[in-house]
């Protein structure tokens, strides 16, 4: 249905409205939300967004609209938007958890440097293990789930229909699960090497008391962790991507939304 230009101004209100769901996202989701791609540019494409979507949800847009409904309106409408990028984030995040696991027992944490993808301070191997997980969302195409999960949910909450709930406090609670899950799936071969080797550096400290067990310990330690987390980032290409899948599932599943069926091949 071809949208009236005699209309524009008219539906300056809901278009706010549909701007601020986008909007939501658009500072809360990763990628989107880094530093690395220009606020202007960021808003241009929210904008476009909308404008693009405007026409097609133009049927079931509200009419005659005040400025109270639409800020309040806006506050809900935001808050979709939020809570389905703040959920990819948190889930992200597990690279991190398996990291900081990772480096804890290690003895590396000390070398801490500033993530740039979370803005925050990460461990080395916490960086290691976002950077790969993080191009597995992307080449799998994981950000336009995200986004499509978004679009979807103007069919079955149209705008200002939202009604306040706890389906967003137990979305964001599963993925925090899922999310400490994920890190220690990712960080388990790490500390279950870690472990033997102190058990077998007990032992050889009891049979050769000589030996500086401390400065060898280190050592061997920080290779040893280098190289199974290596070797674990090459065999836990199935684990990332099942919790990926999953965690795109139960946002859309929050929301009454169909299972995106995503995957990369």
């Amino acid at each position: 249905m071809p949208f009236p230009v005699t209309d524009i101004f008219a539906s300056l209100p809901a278009f706010a409205l549909v701007l601020f769901r986008l909007t939501g996202l658009a500072i809360s989701a990763p990628l989107y939300s880094g530093r690395a791609v220009p606020v202007r540019i960021r808003a241009a494409v929210v904008m476009v967004l909308a404008a693009m979507l405007l026409p097609t949800i133009a049927p079931t847009l509200p009419k005659g609209l005040s400025l109270g409904s639409v800020v309040v309106g806006g506050v809900a409408e935001f808050i979709i938007g939020a809570a389905i990028g703040l959920s990819v984030t948190i889930l992200l995040m597990g690279a991190d958890v398996a990291g900081e696991m990772v480096s804890q027992q290690a003895g590396i944490s000390l070398g801490e440097v500033i993530n740039p993808l979370f803005e925050q301070q990460s461990s080395i191997i916490g960086q290691l293990y976002a950077i790969v997980l993080t191009w597995m969302f992307l080449l799998g195409g994981g950000h336009r789930a995200m986004m499509a999960a978004l679009l979807d949910t103007f069919d079955i909450i149209p705008v200002l229909s939202y009604e306040y709930g706890d389906s967003i406090v137990l979305l964001l609670i599963e993925m925090l699960t899922a999310a400490f899950t994920l890190g220690v799936r990712l960080a388990a071969p790490v500390l279950i090497a870690l472990f033997l080797s102190g058990l077998a550096l007990s032992f050889l400290s009891r049979t050769m008391p000589q030996l500086n067990i401390l400065s060898v310990g280190f050592t061997l330690r920080a290779l040893l962790t280098l190289g199974v987390a290596a070797l674990t980032l090459m065999a836990c290409q199935g684990v990332m991507l099942e919790a990926l899948a999953d965690g795109l599932d139960a946002i859309r599943a929050s929301f009454g939304l169909g299972p995106s069926h995503w995957s990369i091949h």
